[in-house]
């Protein structure tokens, strides 16, 4: 508590006004935490003064509240070209973050327990502290301004991602809140931004990589691993248990059931599997959307398919996504395939987007429409994984340059309507935004090639899969956690009796 208030004062966080000039005024309290590292290790005891913003009026103390949060796929993509590079990740955290904005609005607050303020006085806030509605938003605008004095430029498909580029030299910034992870071309250039960030804020700078929002990050050679085994175990320490399973679901159908009340257990469950999903494990990402279409009609048979995923995660708790393959040719590839629903059902389709050879982006996604036929389906799909490469594609050109994303699907007719190459006849319902596909293909901003079935990394997204196919999948692009002591977070040998762990995939129990 001491050094949240020498912090509060040091940055001038507010001024002792009259309360009668307050429009209104907003209580404040302790909160209490305690800060841990991927493993569920304590890695210290924290103490914040916040704000009651639950009170604020909108027009009267606050206006704007958007901030936005980057995107694991754009943390992945600086993976990869960190990788295909061989650059240096180094990581940061900013101390007291929100205390550097300064606030627009007249907020006034009472003081702190541990404060005291002579009747009829209160505290005006300079600075946005934690509890205000707009504090993110504050934060966001401050860090984003001096990134860019620094040289760097927001990304415009996602802000909270920056790149910096001046000749030769490039670098890529990946801010979360108050948590940076940052890449560059050289260690000349890693230590010239450092020097400049440290003038403006103050910062705890990190060498490597160990960690950050929540995953384990460990990198050998020019491999990264990227894990989240504590999250995993306190999935599984919630749901006790020996059984161990091969594959996620269960092959058995499922179906929506009235239940008497929503389960919020099961959608906690679902939340945290949804997390996982999007940032490490790729195998599990159509299951989760599968089990989430019964969140508010939970019955027994859905909880013991939930209760199986959860023993696939017990088996593989150490699977790490690799993110690897430095020195292959600039490319981004884009599977997409789709599980035709059937007369008066709604398909299933996904993809997975590789980066230079790395997996970097991947979705599971009920279709908002029936299609009438496997083509339909599959043409709508195209349209989906398009805008989704033409994101990567955009997101990363100030760094690599344009890279033309490229379609892969196992569908021939679907290819030649995109194509042009095909007859509309049978196609003319088809809703116009799922034509965007066809027009980014006729003026070349991408392309498409056919592929065979075998050979359609996609199909994992789009049905649930026998033991045998996500052993497949898993073997290509997930690996046993790195063993052998620890790491400290830069790039290093890998010792020589974990060299197998690194050059041969391993697949699930």
């Amino acid at each position: 508590m001491g050094k949240e208030l020498g912090s509060l004062k040091a940055m001038h966080v507010w001024s002792e006004v009259p309360e009668e000039q307050a429009n209104q005024v907003l209580g404040t309290r302790w909160v209490f935490a305690i800060k841990r590292d991927p493993e569920g290790e304590i890695l210290k005891y924290k103490a914040r003064v916040v704000v009651q913003g639950h009170r604020q009026i909108q027009g009267l103390n606050f206006d704007e509240t958007f901030a936005p949060t980057p995107t694991f796929t754009s943390l992945r993509c600086l993976f990869a070209i960190a990788s295909a590079r061989r650059w240096d990740v180094q990581t940061f955290d900013v101390a007291t973050a929100y205390l550097h904005s300064l606030l627009e609005e007249e907020v006034f607050v009472k003081a702190p327990p541990g404060i005291f303020l002579l009747p009829g006085k209160v505290f005006k806030l300079k600075k946005a502290l934690y509890g205000l509605k707009q504090a993110g938003r504050c934060w966001w605008l401050h860090i984003r301004n001096i990134l860019e004095k620094a040289g760097f430029q927001a990304n415009e498909e996602d802000p909270s991602t920056y790149t910096y580029s001046q000749g030769k030299d490039k670098a890529i910034l990946w801010m979360h809140v108050d948590d940076g992870v940052i890449t560059a071309s050289s260690a000349h250039l890693m230590d010239e931004l450092k020097c400049v960030l440290s003038r403006e804020l103050k910062l705890k700078w990190d060498d490597g990589i160990h960690s950050i929002v929540g995953i384990e990050v460990r990198r050998f050679e020019d491999k990264f691993a990227l894990c989240q085994p504590a999250l995993v175990k306190k999935l599984c320490d919630l749901n006790p248990s020996n059984i161990t399973a091969g594959q996620p679901l269960p092959l058995m159908d499922l179906i929506s059931e009235k239940a008497s009340k929503i389960d919020k257990a099961y959608l906690s469950r679902i939340g945290m599997l949804l997390y996982v999903a999007q940032a490490t494990r790729p195998d599990i990402m159509f299951s989760v959307n599968y089990l989430a279409r019964f969140s508010m009609n939970t019955t027994p048979k859905h909880w013991a398919a939930l209760e199986h995923l959860i023993s696939y995660m017990r088996s593989t708790t150490n699977k790490a996504l690799i993110i690897d393959l430095a020195g292959k040719e600039d490319m981004l590839k884009v599977y997409v395939d789709v599980n035709w629903g059937g007369k008066g059902s709604r398909s299933q389709h996904g993809f997975i987007s590789f980066l230079m050879g790395s997996p970097v982006a991947w979705n599971s996604k009920r279709q908002t429409c029936v299609a009438s036929s496997t083509c339909q389906a599959e043409y709508m799909a195209l349209s989906f994984a398009a805008r989704a490469g033409m994101w990567i594609s955009q997101s990363i050109t100030p760094i690599t340059g344009r890279i033309k994303p490229v379609l892969l699907s196992d569908n021939q007719s679907a290819i030649k309507i995109a194509n042009d190459s095909g007859s509309r006849k049978n196609s003319r319902h088809i809703k116009r935004e799922f034509h965007l596909v066809n027009e980014i293909i006729v003026n070349k901003e991408v392309t498409i090639s056919w592929i065979t079935s075998k050979d359609q990394k996609a199909d994992i997204f789009t049905k649930k899969q026998p033991k045998v196919k996500v052993d497949e999948f898993c073997k290509e692009l997930l690996d046993w956690m790195f063993c052998g002591g620890e790491c400290n977070g830069k790039r290093e040998k890998v010792p020589e009796h974990d060299r197998k762990l690194v050059t041969q995939n391993i697949t699930t129990i």
